[in-house]
């Protein structure tokens, strides 16, 4: 009875943790494509550690609506550039180098709507790191 008790209140702790640390998300636009698709399911590892090269989710940076409702939707881009490396052409327009606290994100579709138009992004937007597909929309 009472290692049942404790193995229930260790399975409720264990999920308690990873939904602190771990999120599920759902690719909504075609901005990643083809890396992934509308409908894939993600797994995300929430984390500060970021590299370059990171498939990360970040709010947009916009932030609040013109109502003063604030974007939830997270979205899903690649980290190309971290603070102090040289800015992809497709950004050098908001500067040379990646200031501090900021990095580029950029979608891998070509008319992703991104760090080629917004420039560079807060670091403290990222909400986590892509570890992997749960399920595939194909």
């Amino acid at each position: 009875m009472v290692g049942g008790i404790l193995a229930m209140l260790a399975a409720i702790g264990a999920l308690a943790v990873a939904r602190r640390r771990l999120l599920l998300i759902d690719v909504v636009g075609d901005s990643m494509s083809p890396v992934f698709q509308p409908g894939d399911r993600l797994l995300v590892r929430r984390t500060r550690r970021l590299r370059r090269g990171d498939v990360v989710i970040a709010r947009h940076p916009g932030g609040d609506r013109a109502d003063g409702t604030h974007l939830t939707t997270w979205l899903v881009k690649r980290l190309t550039a971290l603070p102090g490396d040289p800015a992809p052409d497709a950004v050098a327009h908001a500067g040379p180098i990646v200031p501090p606290g900021m990095g580029v994100l950029l979608g891998e579709h070509p008319e992703s709507i991104d760090s080629r138009l917004w420039g560079f992004v807060p670091l403290t937007d990222v909400g986590g790191v892509v570890v992997r597909r749960l399920r595939s929309a194909t």
